[in-house]
């Protein structure tokens, strides 16, 4: 996404170095000096492959998601987040994974708990309010044989639905009143509804060996929002930052019972930003020697995972002068 190449090769970096896999990395749009970068990197391994889809602006996640569904010819369409880092070998959890299923999902924010499982349409819903498992599309893989059948027969891709102006027509087994009376189903919602008619098995499992931070490629693609930096230690995570924050997406909500799920993803949302912005100014704190961000959140977990990511990014850093 616009703004973010240069940091974000790091994390492709991290998936080469902890898996045998190979990448295509997608150019979305970028404007000519991030496309060279991108290609550049790309040509630094035979494991790498450069695409751009020839766009004046960037095109939405799931219309770009049917278009490299359409190119793949592998048994498998595998989508990962820009900002969704390795820290330690993940190859063969993920095979083994796949022997289950045909959509495998994983890659939750950072802000998420793990064992957390939301009910909606949204890009972070594990099920439908109906019990429907969905993918989330932040790491998911697809068999494409089943898809194809399932693609081609329904119309339906991987594209956003708002079922008030416009929803195709459904099996009678799918036209739930969940679905029909929803305001918006995000990337691949309703794809993953209509495959759960076809006897699509599907499985999530956070895999400990990837952390996405989440939110570093936002849609507007501006990395530099230059008013944040008006604000001294404006990328720190501080216990009285996330107190504001959930303050403020608290109100209006009536009384919410402390680790509930509407607690839980109050807090999630209220992590976000703070977490977006903290790896934000990290990474110019590691590329471009700017002051470093502070995180004091009294949240073990978490300190947890933002400290082995820094560590093993720190060493990757190092260790890919061409990156740098």
């Amino acid at each position: 996404m616009p703004g973010t190449v240069r940091y974000l090769r790091l994390a492709v970096a991290s998936l080469l170095h902890f898996s045998g896999y190979s990448f295509r990395l997608v150019a979305n749009g970028l404007d000519r000096a991030e496309r060279q970068l991108l290609a550049d990197y790309c040509d630094s391994s035979p494991r790498l492959e450069y695409f751009d889809y020839p766009v004046s602006r960037m095109l939405d996640h799931g219309t770009m998601l049917n278009v490299l569904f359409q190119r793949e010819a592998s048994p498998w369409f595998a989508m990962a987040d820009s900002d969704i880092f390795a820290v330690a070998p993940f190859e063969a959890e993920l095979e083994s994974a796949l022997e289950e299923c045909d959509v495998f999902s994983s890659c939750l924010p950072l802000s998420m708990p793990p064992e957390m499982v939301l009910a909606g349409f949204s890009g972070r819903c594990l099920e439908t309010p109906g019990g429907l498992p969905l993918a989330p599309t932040y790491f998911s893989l697809y068999r494409t044989g089943p898809f194809r059948r399932i693609i081609g027969e329904s119309r339906i891709g991987f594209e956003v639905y708002h079922p008030g102006r416009f929803l195709p027509e459904l099996p009678e087994a799918v036209r739930t009143d969940d679905l029909l009376q929803a305001r918006r189903l995000d990337t691949a919602k309703l794809l993953n509804v209509v495959a759960s008619g076809y006897g699509v098995r599907f499985r999530h499992r956070e895999l400990d060996a990837l952390v996405h931070i989440g939110g570093i490629s936002r849609k507007r693609g501006n990395w530099r929002e230059s008013w944040r930096r008006r604000f001294r230690g404006w990328g720190d995570v501080t216990e009285a930052r996330i107190e504001r924050e959930v303050r403020r997406r608290s109100r209006n909500k009536g009384a919410v019972e402390p680790g509930s799920i509407a607690a839980q993803n109050i807090l999630s949302r209220a992590l976000r930003t703070p977490l977006s912005d903290y790896f934000t100014a990290w990474f110019e704190h590691l590329f471009d020697g700017a002051p470093e961000p502070r995180f004091t959140l009294p949240d073990p977990r978490l300190q947890q995972r933002v400290e082995r990511l820094r560590k093993v990014l720190g060493e990757l850093y190092e260790a890919h002068p061409e990156i740098r």
